[in-house]
């Protein structure tokens, strides 16, 4: 599926709205997150991104929701989400070079990685809260590769890549690939559900 098809839209003072997003939440029970986020799983198959909002069931009891429509934002609760289990959050807008990956728990932020490569600065990298001791060797090899890159002149993104990589070796996802050694997600499209007429 290809992301490049939504175009930034700016809010003012320099703030960027991310173009596409994603969720993935781990030890939470499908029904029970669809109940809050108030949506129902269609079973509709989503195999070109043509729905606006979509749940796959991954391995080792992670669930992953994407945002596919800029024009129609989801009303997603973050911190309220998080009171049902350990929500990851993937923010990206690739024609600036931008991610940031934000982990919830238990209703707080605890932890965001962001570059934001929209000025031009490749090694750009804002770390807040007490990230995982697996991402000081993720960091370290992103930041020596960015720089032989920028070094010798070659185009390259290490640094955007980073959260995203250090969001992957949590979840097993990674937004811009297919098919991983676990095997193929499958997303299905989920709706807002209708109130019953009364």
């Amino acid at each position: 599926m290809r992301h490049d098809q939504y175009r930034l839209k700016k809010r003012g003072y320099g703030r960027v709205e991310y173009n596409f997003s994603y969720y993935s939440f781990c030890s939470v029970d499908k029904a029970g997150l669809l109940l809050a986020l108030g949506m129902r799983d269609t079973g509709n198959v989503d195999a070109h991104g043509q729905f606006d909002f979509t749940m796959a069931q991954l391995p080792d009891q992670w669930i992953v929701c994407r945002y596919n429509n800029l024009g129609n934002p989801p009303a997603v609760m973050r911190q309220a989400l998080s009171l049902h289990g350990m929500l990851i959050a993937c923010d990206v807008h690739e024609g600036e070079h931008v991610s940031r990956v934000e982990c919830y728990e238990q209703g707080e932020l605890k932890w965001s990685i962001l570059h934001d490569g929209e000025a031009g600065d490749t090694l750009d990298l804002q770390v807040a809260g007490i990230v995982p001791p697996e991402f000081t060797a993720l960091r370290k090899a992103a930041f020596s590769a960015q720089q032989k890159a920028d070094h010798d002149g070659v185009t390259a993104h290490y640094m955007y890549w980073l959260p995203l990589d250090f969001a992957a070796s949590l979840s097993g996802y990674r937004y811009d690939r297919e098919t991983f050694p676990w095997g193929t997600p499958s997303f299905t499209e989920i709706e807002p559900v209708v109130p019953a007429a009364t």
